[in-house]
């Protein structure tokens, strides 16, 4: 409970429901109450001490950037919330791509938007649906395989792939992105927030291009030191163009 307030106070009542519904996934597994409580009352405060200072010291980054950057990696769902709401229409219909354990995609679906969620992970799906039981929110959450899609052509208003395409393999990037492009209507968009100099934006943006996706926005959104390295969160927005004009 000590760490559910903590984690609330900082960080808001989404992450500290991920929070529990991670410990509850563990325990499922066979890990025990006490034990994870013991690790995590002897070890989470000092060893985060240690990986600050040294984040520090790696990134040179000011203090003042540094809170910024944990901020935003620990918080990234409420500034994507925040920065969708303003630039699409309400109850829109979102795929959310790489959606991991389900936090974007939850913060969306608790704005009103309707939230599909895929991702290669069956252990990140069940968590993702946890978490949405857990904040009585409706998205739903699909495990898919080889980048193939269970939606049907022009289907969605928007796409979202948050810290995704740096881990998708460069050979399979042009594969997923087209996948997503089906499922878009014309002149619907695709948000694309991740890291500058980790993930391939130049190489996103030629295929994007060769897609029929048209570049309109770019915006950084925080400094972050993720990845080994010191850089920008970057958003790029693309919309896909109505060729029958």
């Amino acid at each position: 409970m000590r760490f559910t307030r903590l984690i609330t106070r900082r960080f808001g009542r989404e992450r500290a429901a991920l929070y529990d519904v991670e410990l509850e996934h563990l325990f499922k597994k066979g890990y025990g109450t006490e034990e994870i409580g013991t690790l995590l009352e002897t070890q989470a405060f000092p060893i985060g001490i240690f990986d600050i200072l040294s984040m520090l010291t790696r990134s040179t980054l000011s203090v003042k950037d540094l809170e910024k950057s944990l901020f935003f990696l620990f918080n990234r769902h409420t500034v994507i919330r925040e920065t969708l709401s303003k630039l699409l229409k309400p109850k829109s219909r979102i795929l959310d791509v790489g959606c991991g354990r389900g936090l974007v995609a939850c913060s969306l679906a608790l704005e009103g938007f309707e939230v599909h969620g895929v991702d290669v992970s069956a252990d990140a799906i069940e968590i993702g649906k946890n978490l949405a039981e857990k904040l009585d929110c409706r998205p739903t959450f699909s495990l898919i395989k080889e980048n193939k899609l269970p939606f049907p052509n022009e289907y969605f208003d928007a796409a979202v792939c948050v810290w995704t395409l740096h881990e998708v393999s460069q050979d399979q990037i042009p594969k997923l992105l087209a996948e997503v492009g089906r499922t878009l209507r014309k002149s619907s968009t695709i948000f694309i927030i991740d890291q500058d100099g980790v993930a391939p934006f130049e190489n996103i943006k030629n295929i994007m291009d060769q897609q029929g996706f048209e570049l309109v926005l770019e915006k950084s959104l925080s400094p972050v030191y993720d990845h080994g390295r010191n850089s920008q969160a970057i958003m790029v927005k693309y919309v896909k163009r109505d060729l029958e004009r």
